[in-house]
């Protein structure tokens, strides 16, 4: 890889993440298609992307340990920030916001990871796809929880 595109997959990661991140921090309408659209595009802009890597045979065993450790933190912070996450109920209906910490976590776990790829030589675990995965794997985990907590909000009649 050279100094050209790192920077720009750099770049790209960055405004993925921070997007992300300003969008926690605002209240927004809590609708099962808009919770796994952001998941699922991410996933398969991430899947895209690591295919070259993959192909490319840029995977060893440390970095397929390393993109397991990150899968397993993306979900386990996700849950979280669907934990930490509020929801209220508005006249358009329930909205939910999760606010910095879970995004903070996730941002910790990740340049960690990152710093540990980095000096075993996994290169392939620090890539913009390998980075979207674990983000669309975070997003699907906070969705789990979220449409959860609004399935209880939303008690169903007995018939």
């Amino acid at each position: 890889m050279n100094l050209q595109n790192a920077v720009v997959d750099g770049a790209v990661a960055v405004l993925v993440i921070g997007w992300i991140m300003y969008r926690q921090t605002q209240w927004q309408v809590l609708d099962a298609n808009r919770l796994w659209r952001g998941p699922i595009i991410l996933g398969l802009v991430g899947f895209l992307l690591m295919r070259s890597v993959v192909t490319g045979g840029g995977l060893g065993v440390m970095s397929v340990a390393l993109l397991a450790l990150s899968a397993v933190l993306g979900v386990g912070i996700g849950v979280l920030m669907g934990v930490l996450s509020q929801v209220r109920r508005t006249a358009a209906g329930l909205e939910a916001r999760t606010g910095w910490a879970g995004s903070l976590l996730l941002l910790v776990a990740r340049i960690g990871v990152d710093v540990v790829a980095h000096l075993a030589g996994a290169v392939a675990v620090t890539s913009v796809g390998a980075i979207l995965l674990v983000v669309a794997l975070n997003r699907a985990g906070r969705a789990l929880v979220l449409a959860r907590r609004a399935e209880q909000v939303h008690p169903v009649a007995a018939h």
